[in-house]
């Protein structure tokens, strides 16, 4: 078993597994406040490294005006326990300086001799306002609170008939206390090495009725026969490792039970010698839970990352389609150009009327109404709420102001602008002096900087 640090306590290695296989933002501090161990979507939240979050104290990332608040429920949890749901809203505040409300719902855990509070955050930044949304959001994270508090309480009474184990190492009958072994909440099993080989000798009543195995076909069964062959290449180096270093070896795999069910199980144990025989003795516990929640996060990192994908594409076609409209309004501009120096050519010729009615069909073409309708909805896809938040602020813009705005926020250089406007350089400018002048920029702040926060 691993030394604990009384200062710093260690986080159960169970605790830590499960809390970084988590697809929501999860942590646990001691119960002086020292952040002690999280899992990846807290860093991203939260904008620190894994490295600045060692053992920093939790009130260093809350808002300053919240701290008090969040201290005092936090001594309540300790002083009082958690047999109320304790469900508290607050602000963090990101490395960048960035205030985000969430919700964090809080466990306090009793395991190894230490007290630990575990805590659940929910970033409400995007669904303060939605009230439906919140209340189911809250609803399922308590589930998976409440699942992960019984799987807690499991680990902790796991630990404990452990260390009673690890004081009573014989494999003899009488002196072997059944009714322990058969008191822990996951499997127990002792193996005899004899050569190369392990074979099984005693278990506990978890793993004869989990597995589905007969205690006759149980007795002398190998490692290998409750594994595939790809998991059990990990298992055999494990057990080897605890023959070969002598430290207790810890392990995650899915056992295979006897009606081919695979069922993912984290496994811990340690050899121990009697009367010249070689033995190892282990402790196994179910956790379909973290493998639930893994799932869950991989299937939200992809369609995050399906999301994102999507979004770039939209993005790429919405600035595609903006250069190709000032593509096509300077092939315009110079087919009239041309068209011009015909008609002085043909000034009295029978294709003078014919060139005319080709111009004004060409500056028909040029109206950019239609490409404007095209662009926009391309674009409301990419930035949803750009225009009505931009005409909250600043109601005084008017449409043609608010779509060069539009053409700005995807970094169009100011000649693409005016190629997509059908406007001068000259009238850029003035369009822009005259959009700062509304938005009361001073002239050290940039226009584009400005706009990319809608």
């Amino acid at each position: 078993m691993r030394k604990i640090n009384k200062d710093i306590p260690e986080v159960p290695f169970s605790l830590e597994m499960i809390i970084k296989g988590m697809p929501e933002h999860v942590y646990a501090f001691s119960e002086e406040g020292k952040l002690l161990t999280w899992n990846k979507n807290v860093e991203i939240l939260s904008g620190y490294s894994g490295d600045e979050l060692k053992n920093i104290f939790v009130s260093e990332l809350l808002y300053k005006e919240d701290k008090e608040m969040v201290v005092e429920r936090f001594m309540k949890l300790l002083a009082e326990g958690d047999d109320e749901e304790r469900v508290i809203e607050y602000r963090i505040q990101t490395k960048s300086g960035k205030v985000i409300p969430v919700i964090a719902m809080r466990s306090l855990l009793h395991m190894n001799g230490n007290k630990y509070v575990a805590g659940i955050l929910i970033d409400i930044s995007k669904i303060q306002s939605n009230k439906e949304k919140l209340k189911a959001r809250i609803a399922e994270i308590t589930h998976v609170k409440r699942q992960l508090e019984d799987y807690y309480y499991q680990i902790d009474k796991l630990n404990q008939s452990y260390i009673e184990l690890e004081a009573n190492q014989f494999i003899n009958a009488k002196a072997f206390s059944s009714k322990l072994i058969n008191s822990l909440p996951g499997i127990f099993y002792v193996y005899e090495k004899i050569g190369g080989e392990f074979f099984l000798k005693k278990w506990n009543n978890s793993l004869e009725s989990k597995l589905g195995y007969s205690n006759e076909e149980l007795f002398n069964m190998q490692p290998y026969q409750f594994f595939n062959k790809k998991v059990y290449e990990k298992v055999e180096k494990a057990i080897m490792q605890i023959f070969s270093t002598g430290s207790t070896i810890q392990v995650k795999a899915p056992m295979i039970f006897k009606n081919g069910q695979e069922i993912p199980y984290l496994f811990e144990a340690y050899k121990f010698e009697n009367k010249d025989s070689l033995y190892f003795m282990g402790v196994g516990l179910d956790v379909s839970i973290q493998y639930e929640l893994e799932q869950k996060q991989k299937r939200q990192q992809r369609a995050k990352r399906k999301a994102k994908e999507k979004l770039n594409a939209k993005k790429r076609e919405l600035v595609a389609n903006a250069l190709q409209i000032s593509k096509t309004s300077a092939i315009i501009k110079y087919t009239q150009k041309q068209i011009d120096t015909l008609l002085v050519k043909h000034k009295d010729t029978g294709i003078f009327n014919d060139l005319r009615r080709i111009k004004k069909d060409l500056a028909l073409q040029e109206s950019d109404k239609d490409n404007w309708e095209v662009f926009r909805l391309l674009f409301t896809q990419v930035h949803k709420d750009f225009f009505t938040k931009l005409k909250a602020l600043h109601s005084t813009l008017t449409k043609s102001e608010l779509k060069f705005c539009a053409y700005i926020r995807i970094h169009l250089s100011s000649s693409q602008i005016s190629a997509v406007l059908n406007v001068t350089n000259e009238a850029i400018k003035k369009t822009r002096y005259r959009i700062r002048k509304k938005m009361g920029l001073p002239p050290k702040d940039s226009l584009e900087d400005y706009i990319a926060k809608f």
